[in-house]
C-alpha cells in the first residue's frame, strides 16, 4: 500500500455505533424517535432498522419526524441471520460510504441476538469504520413477564446492555423496585433507568470512552478504538480469568460481558482501564461472552491470550 494511503488509513475516524434492543413492543422507536430529536442538529445520524415484518411501518413513522437523518432498511428477516450477513455487511459499508455519517444507531429487531450485532461490527473491514460505543436494552415493564418461549432471547439483550430502560412504568401494576431486582440479577453491571414513553435524560456518548465525544472535550478527535469480541464454549479457571483481567484491563477503555469457569460457575465482568469488577450471577449462561474497548490490542492478541488459558 502506498505511504499516502496508508496514512489516511491509519488516520481514518472510527464511527460510534449504537444498539437499541428489547423484545417487540417495548418502546424502541419511541426511544430512537427522542435520540434522533436530541442528536440530529448535532451529528449526522444513520439509522439501521432491522424488521422481520415485510412493511417498515416504524421507518415510514421517523421519516415523518421532520429530523434530518439518513435510514438504512432491513426487512424480512434479521440481518444477523447467517444467510443475510453478508448482503447486511455490504448495504452498510456502502451506507457508511454515500453518507459519511458521525454517528450510527441501529434499532436492532425484537428476537436480535445482540451479542452477533457486536460481533459483526467489530470484526471484517467493518471493524475499520466503526465500533460498539453502546448497548441499550428497552424493558416493557407491564409485559416484560409474558414473553413466553421468547424470555431467554429477552434476558440475552437484557445482560449485554450497558443501559437498560424500564419503560411503561405508568402501566406497571407491582413495585417497579421488584422488576430492577430481577434485571440486575441477570446484569449487575447496567445502569437501570425507569421512564413512561421513554421520556427520561440520557446521553448515548456515556460510556467508558464518552470524554472523546461529548461534553467538554467533544473537539478531541476520535482514537482508533476497536471494538472487540470473544463468544466461546471453552472455560477458565477462576484464577486464569483474573491473570486474563489483570493482563487487559489496564489497556482496554473497557471489558464487559459473562465468563463461564471451570468451577462451575458465571461471573459477570467489568473492567474500566485498572478497575476490575466481577460478581458470580445466578443461572448458567451459555457461551462465555466479553466485550472490549481499546486502542492498544486487537481481537487476535485478546482471543489468542483467552484460549491460551482455556
Amino acid at each position: 500500500m502506498p505511504e499516502g494511503q496508508r496514512g489516511k488509513k491509519e488516520k481514518m475516524k472510527k464511527i460510534p455505533f449504537h444498539i437499541i434492543s428489547g423484545f417487540l413492543g417495548s418502546g424502541k422507536t419511541t426511544f430512537l424517535k427522542r435520540v434522533i430529536e436530541k442528536y440530529a442538529g448535532e451529528h449526522k445520524i444513520g439509522i439501521i432498522q432491522n424488521e422481520f415484518a415485510p412493511a417498515n411501518i416504524d421507518g415510514a413513522e421517523l421519516k415523518n419526524s421532520g429530523k434530518d437523518f439518513q435510514l438504512l432498511e432491513i426487512n424480512n428477516g434479521s440481518v444477523f441471520c447467517v444467510c443475510l450477513l453478508g448482503n447486511f455487511v455490504r448495504s452498510l459499508e456502502k451506507f457508511i460510504d454515500e453518507h459519511q455519517p458521525e454517528m450510527l444507531i441501529i434499532e436492532a429487531s425484537g428476537l436480535s441476538d445482540t451479542t452477533s450485532i457486536s460481533e459483526v461490527v467489530s470484526s471484517g473491514t467493518l471493524a475499520e469504520k466503526i465500533f460498539l460505543a453502546s448497548n441499550w436494552c428497552i424493558v416493557d415493564a407491564m409485559n416484560f413477564r409474558k414473553s413466553g418461549l421468547m424470555k431467554e432471547r429477552v434476558f440475552h439483550q437484557l445482560r449485554m446492555a450497558d443501559f437498560v430502560v424500564i419503560n411503561k412504568t405508568d402501566l406497571l401494576e407491582e413495585n417497579v423496585e421488584d422488576l430492577r431486582i430481577e434485571i440486575i440479577k441477570g446484569n449487575p453491571f447496567a445502569k437501570i433507568l425507569v421512564s413512561t414513553f421513554c421520556n427520561f435524560e440520557f446521553e448515548l456518548g456515556k460510556t467508558a470512552i464518552n470524554k472523546f465525544y461529548f461534553g467538554e472535550m467533544k473537539s478531541l478527535p476520535r482514537p482508533a478504538v476497536n471494538s472487540m469480541v470473544i463468544k466461546t464454549t471453552r472455560k477458565i479457571s477462576e484464577k486464569a480469568l483474573s491473570a486474563f483481567l489483570h493482563q487487559w484491563a489496564p489497556k482496554a477503555y473497557r471489558i464487559k460481558g459473562f465468563v463461564n469457569v471451570k468451577e462451575a460457575k458465571t461471573y459477570a465482568v467489568q473492567c474500566t482501564f485498572e478497575n476490575i469488577e466481577t460478581h458470580i450471577v445466578e443461572g448458567s449462561f451459555h457461551p462465555t461472552e466479553i466485550v472490549a474497548l481499546s486502542d492498544q490490542f486487537n481481537l487476535h492478541e485478546w482471543n489468542k491470550s483467552f484460549r491460551q488459558l482455556t
